[in-house]
């Protein structure tokens, strides 16, 4: 009897994990065409590092968890950046994705993009509302040689 009830378990994990499989990568296909160039806009929008264009794109609940020092000192340190010129590659989480079954949908792209004063690492978090994409989360870093 316990050999039947670990295989039917074993089943059903597998059986769940190829259903996750499948829908990630329907929402990594239908999101490609909206997120993937709002990514790179929001990026080169931003890029002027000032306050107004990133509170612009920033969604309302991460504009209520960071102060006005915070922001700036954020501000201040990827200024040293410089400006966004590209990004070549996004790759879609599809963990975030599956996680979003359980709440809102959140998309998380990391990839590594060009700027004026060479590559960046970006990881960014977007949640849809009402048509556009705004900015839950992201973080920049110096791209290692």
């Amino acid at each position: 009897m316990q050999v039947h009830t670990l295989r039917f378990i074993i089943a059903v994990l597998l059986t769940i994990v190829v259903m996750l499989y499948f829908y990630t990568d329907r929402e990594k296909k239908h999101y490609s065409q909206s997120a993937e160039p709002a990514v790179a806009q929001i990026l080169a929008e931003i890029s002027t590092w000032e306050k107004e264009p990133l509170l612009r794109h920033l969604a309302p609940e991460a504009r209520q968890t960071i102060t006005d020092e915070q922001l700036e000192q954020l501000l201040d340190h990827y200024r040293s950046f410089g400006r966004f010129y590209s990004i070549d590659e996004l790759d879609f989480s599809r963990t975030a994705s599956a996680f979003s079954l359980f709440g809102e949908k959140r998309l998380n792209y990391s990839g590594v993009a060009d700027y004026s004063t060479g590559p960046i690492n970006v990881n960014i978090t977007l949640v849809e509302r009402g048509g556009y994409y705004l900015v839950y989360n992201f973080t920049l870093s110096r791209a290692s040689d």
